[in-house]
């Protein structure tokens, strides 16, 4: 009886992990690298940004753009850092990152 329950529960196990570990290798998983779709990206005049999100003491932090991506498309600074699609915003105009509520600059 004890060799039969090992067996099935053996048996189980295996499959969770090669079931997890092949979700896991195809980037299915949620919790592999950005997972997040670009977003649109909503520019917002310098008036604006001031009366509703206040510079920092250094002013707005600068966006990064990853050059394996289309142009246009940058990395915000704040966490998660999620993509956005700025090509219908200015070179140095503001836009708001709506997962924090925070703006950055267009580099």
């Amino acid at each position: 009886m004890k060799t039969k329950s090992l067996k099935i529960i053996s048996a189980i196990t295996i499959a969770f992990f090669v079931f997890g570990t092949t979700l896991y290798a195809q980037g299915v998983d949620s919790r592999i690298g950005q997972g997040h779709a670009v977003i649109e990206a909503t520019a917002i005049t310098k008036a604006d940004a001031e009366k509703k999100y206040p510079p920092p003491s250094g002013g707005y932090p600068a966006a990064q753009r990853d050059p394996h991506e289309k142009s246009g498309v940058v990395v915000s600074p704040y966490p998660p850092h999620q993509q956005y699609d700025c090509s219908k915003v200015a070179h140095g105009g503001l836009v708001v990152d709506v997962k924090v509520n925070k703006v950055f600059v267009r580099p």
